[in-house]
């Protein structure tokens, strides 16, 4: 699969969730997710790494080195605009490579 465009970089209003969605070359959208980990009402940090087809539902369990493939694969396509947002990604992925 190879990446066509970044459609957004955001943090999502669940708490603080992270996502880049991506258009792929299968005409699918894709969200590279960090979910929130929230113990006891308090953000906790972020749960393992997900892969998730927008199109299809079809959710992909990545590990922390498998993230940071991706992010080294979509880095390229990120704009002045969204990359404070990458890179805090990519930090909370180092953190945890």
């Amino acid at each position: 699969m190879n990446v066509s465009h970044i459609l957004s970089v955001e943090k999502l209003r669940d708490g603080g969730s992270l996502i880049i969605s991506f258009q792929a070359d299968d005409s699918c959208e894709y969200w590279l997710m960090l979910s929130i980990k929230v113990s006891n009402g308090t953000f906790g940090g972020y749960l393992p790494p997900v892969l998730v087809n927008r199109t299809t539902d079809i959710e992909v369990d990545l590990s922390w080195s498998g993230a940071k493939s991706w992010l080294q694969r979509l880095e390229s396509y990120i704009n002045e605009e969204d990359q404070k947002l990458f890179n805090n990604i990519r930090g909370t992925v180092h953190e945890n490579t």
